[in-house]
């Protein structure tokens, strides 16, 4: 394994990229993550919808933010808080988040199963803690310091089982030797332990005063006993801060994430030659990166390693269609496929051949699509900041007319 390839995929490292597992482990991962989803959706009421959708963001969007640690960078997961506050419906907002991250350049598709079942069982473990040990205690003691030990304990070990979890997917299930990535990734993300435990811990301290009913909590907090309603401006958003507080965290401190998505492009040339361009989206090559160009029969026509500027050049004798493929290790895969009729009318005559260029130009259609979903990306995120700091503010209101309302009584 190279060191650059291996150093692209520390920072997507909870997201298992395409080309890293075997096929056995990638149709077992969509099994159980469809089986659990299926299950979760079993009496789904419609009142829980909206519920779910806002678990939904606020887990893809944290998803997709990565906070430099060392020579790596790592994102919380908020898989226990969706397990704490959507108990067993929590794979449904788990899955769609994984699919929509995918969708955006943070692990494979072929991953989705396995990325979702990595999180929805420390989820659903989650769930099960805070039922049996949490929520019977907090019915008593919800304004004690209990409510954020026993939160913290809960998201510190959901965090700890999903990695667990990651690291024996990677070391049964893995395409090649992943026993040096998966002690690093172990170690750079138990910072996150911390973190995720904290934050659960707030969370559930405060919805457990503020709005109990989230956790699944009986009685009434403070401000409704004196007399607020849910319709009160401030009392309507007291359910949402607490998780959008983490986000504003994290767009505080955080840097860009970059989906290191391996692209490539062909350019047909003169004298039947053809170049091949393979980069990441930040613009780094992918060093020591192989290519490997086939027939439609699977025959073998030219293989061999890009040059330092991330380029391949071949001929080919005849028009046909072919299939190149660049393999820039740990799962940075990218298959390209050119069509016949962009290659007959270089294989004509001489002449043609020197005039084509020019009037062909490069086929750069990947990279079209990509940079249109880094502009997606990056509204989305843009939006879900704005949105963040909205819910700060109306959640720091509440917060202190709560207090002036405890202070009254």
């Amino acid at each position: 394994m190279n060191t650059i390839s291996f150093s692209l995929w520390l920072p997507l490292a909870l997201h298992v990229q395409d080309g890293v597992l075997l096929a056995p482990w990638l149709a077992g991962g969509f099994a159980v993550a469809g089986t659990l989803a299926f299950f979760a959706t079993y009496r789904i009421r419609e009142e829980e919808i909206p519920r779910v959708a806002l678990l939904t963001a606020a887990f893809f969007v944290v998803g997709s933010i990565h906070l430099p640690l060392g020579p790596a960078s790592v994102h919380l997961l908020l898989n226990g808080l969706v397990g704490v506050v959507l108990g067993r419906r929590a794979p449904l907002a788990i899955l769609v988040g994984v699919a929509l991250q995918a969708v955006f350049g943070h692990g494979g598709f072929t991953t989705v199963g396995v990325n979702a079942a990595i999180q929805m069982l420390p989820a659903l473990l989650a769930a099960g803690l805070f039922a049996v040990l949490a929520r019977p205690r907090l019915e008593k003691y919800r304004r004690s310091k209990l409510a954020w030990f026993l939160g913290f304990g809960i998201g510190s070990l959901s965090v700890l089982a999903a990695l667990s979890l990651e690291a024996a997917v990677l070391l049964w299930g893995g395409a090649e030797d992943w026993r040096q990535i998966v002690r690093l990734v172990f170690l750079a993300h138990l910072p996150v332990v911390a973190v995720e435990g904290i934050v659960l811990g707030f969370t559930v301290s405060f919805l457990a005063r503020v709005k109990p009913e989230m956790l699944g909590l009986k009685g009434e907090p403070a401000a409704l006993a004196a007399g607020w309603t849910v319709s009160h401006p401030a009392a309507g958003a007291a359910g949402t801060p607490p998780m959008l507080l983490a986000l504003v965290a994290l767009f505080a401190g955080a840097n860009a994430a970059q989906a290191h998505r391996l692209n490539a492009d062909y350019y047909v040339l003169p004298d039947r030659r053809v170049r091949i361009e393979s980069y990441f989206p930040d613009d780094t090559v992918p060093q020591g990166a192989t290519v490997e160009v086939r027939r439609k029969d699977g025959s073998l026509l030219a293989e061999g390693k890009v040059d330092a500027k991330g380029c391949f050049l071949f001929r080919f004798t005849k028009a046909e269609p072919l299939e190149a493929t660049i393999n820039a290790g740990a799962g940075h895969r990218k298959t390209i496929l050119i069509p016949r009729e962009h290659l007959e009318q270089y294989a004509a005559t001489a002449q043609e051949e020197a005039t084509a260029p020019a009037e062909q130009g490069p086929f750069r259609g990947v990279e079209a699509h990509d940079s249109l979903r880094e502009q997606i990306k990056e509204a989305l995120i843009g939006v879900s900041f704005v949105l963040s700091v909205a819910a700060f503010a109306l959640s720091w209101r509440n917060s202190r007319r709560v207090k002036n309302v405890e202070k009254e009584s």
